[in-house]
Formats: structure tokens, sequence, C-alpha cells
């Protein structure tokens, strides 16, 4: 029998300067069970809070199916159930409630766009179903860790991000890494929102853990 993985939410917040475009990232603490000192969107599981708020703002049923519409892939198959209508609605709640707890920054849950689907491997001993949203900051929104579950809150642009991963300033997993290079590739923020409205939703559940070389094979890069 499968493992079950606890539902989450992330966002990659994203804001336009005039040379670039940047995302918010934290710092988790050196102290957390779950990839201590890594930098990462903001973002946790879905508590059982977020399943009574009812529907999201701005989500209504044919959105929720238009949106969470991952597929499986054949090269990684998947063990988890999929999103019901319910969860979803409680992901997106997640997602905003998540956002302004760890970063201080509030959002419109209507403005919020699924970007992503991944879930931990088999043989992980902590298992996600995340579901990653991206969404464009509000104006004057700063970011501010909580000093707690986070720290050293930073926007930075996906290149020197992964730059200073390669150099060894900053430690990213691979979840992460895969995103920054895929949010490299554009040079405006409404390009990648028009991306995120049409690309399709590929599930990406790892054969292995980091531990043991996990790696996308080449026939999913550029499709989830």
């Amino acid at each position: 029998m499968a493992s079950a993985s606890r539902l989450a939410a992330t966002v990659i917040l994203v804001r336009a300067l005039p040379a670039q475009t940047q995302v918010l990232m934290l710092r988790r603490s050196a102290a957390s069970p779950f990839m201590p000192g890594a930098y990462v969107f903001p973002g946790g599981a879905v508590d059982s809070v977020d399943y009574e708020r009812g529907q999201a703002s701005g989500w209504n049923d044919a959105r929720i199916a238009a949106e969470f519409r991952a597929v499986a892939p054949h090269e990684w198959p998947v063990d988890q159930p999929a999103i019901g209508t319910r969860d979803a609605h409680a992901l997106v709640h997640a997602a905003v409630r998540e956002l302004a707890e760890e970063a201080s920054v509030d959002v419109d849950a209507a403005g919020l766009q699924l970007f992503s689907h991944w879930i931990s491997p088999a043989g992980e001993p902590r298992r996600y179903n995340t579901h990653f949203f991206i969404a464009n900051a509000p104006p004057g929104a700063f970011g501010t860790a909580d000093s707690v579950e986070t720290h050293d809150a930073q926007w930075l642009a996906p290149a020197d991000a992964l730059a200073a991963h390669r150099r060894g300033e900053m430690h990213l997993v691979f979840p992460t890494i895969k995103h920054l290079e895929r949010l490299a590739a554009f040079d405006s923020v409404d390009a990648l929102l028009a991306f995120a409205r049409e690309k399709p939703i590929v599930t990406i559940m790892p054969d292995r853990g980091p531990s043991e070389g996990m790696a996308l094979p080449r026939t999913l890069e550029g499709r989830w």
C-alpha cells in the first residue's frame, strides 16, 4: 500500500523590476525537520482551518476543473489519489494563509494560478503532495520572514538564485531548482503569468530521494 502524503501549497510570488523579474524566497529554519536551511518559496501543509473556509474567492467549479488539470506521466507513475473539489479549495486557502504567515504578504485568492504539482518520492519519511501556485506581488509588497519557521526573505532573479546555489552560497533542493530553471526563461512577469495560464501540468513524483541521486527524466524536461 502506498504511504500517504500530506497536501501542501506553495506560492511563487513574482514582481517586475525595470531590468528583471524577481521571486520571493525564504530560508527555512535550521531546526526544521523538513529541508532545514534550504531557500524555498513560501508555503506549507494544508490545515483543518483551510477546509472550514469553504469555497475560495474567485474559484468556481469550472475554474477548479480547469486549473487542477494535472496528469500523471508514464515515466513516473503516481501513487496518490486525484485532488477533489474540496481539497482544491483548501489548497487555495492554504496558499493564501501560508504566504501571509511566513512572509507577511496578503494576496487575493482569485489572483493565484496553479503552476505545477509535485509529490515526494514514495520512500521519503515525510511526503508532501504539493501544489505550486504563482501570483503577481501586490503593489508595495515587501516580504518579511516570520523569524520562526523562515528567515532571510529575499527577492531574487531566478538566474541569480541558481548562480548563488552553484557557488555554494544558497542551499536549494531539487524541486526548487527545477522551478527556478523554468522561471529563469522569462524576462517579464506578464509573459510568465501568460505561460502559467496555458501550460500543461504534469504530476512529478520522483522515483528516488535526493540522497539517491534524484533527477528528472529528459523526456519530462519542459513538459511539467
